[in-house]
């Protein structure tokens, strides 16, 4: 199963209305997952499945607004990734960020 991560949605939106906005683009979900904020996470059955989907719905534009169709990031992933740099002598100030 591969997740998505689709943002920049209206207020307005409901997980029925992603259901059938992936539906209707020949996309088979397995889950919809809405939050507040104006984003949500879609399951698709299948890789395939998710790239179409970031192909045919990223940049649509979807109830008035340009949504954005990616795949998921984990948050620990994210952490990971997190690039610290040691800048100076000394301790780091609030800004700085430490490599080792």
């Amino acid at each position: 199963m591969s997740k998505l991560y689709v943002g920049n949605l209206p207020n307005v939106v409901t997980e029925a209305d992603l259901h059938l906005l992936f539906f209707e683009s020949g996309i088979a979900t397995s889950a919809v997952l809405l939050k507040k904020g104006g984003y949500a996470f879609v399951d698709c059955y299948e890789q395939s499945l998710a790239d179409r989907a970031i192909d045919k719905l990223n940049g649509a534009v979807f109830l008035g607004s340009q949504i954005v169709v990616e795949p998921s990031v984990a948050a620990a992933q994210k952490r990971k990734s997190t690039t610290k740099i040691e800048m100076g002598g000394g301790e780091p100030m609030a800004n700085e960020y430490i490599i080792r």
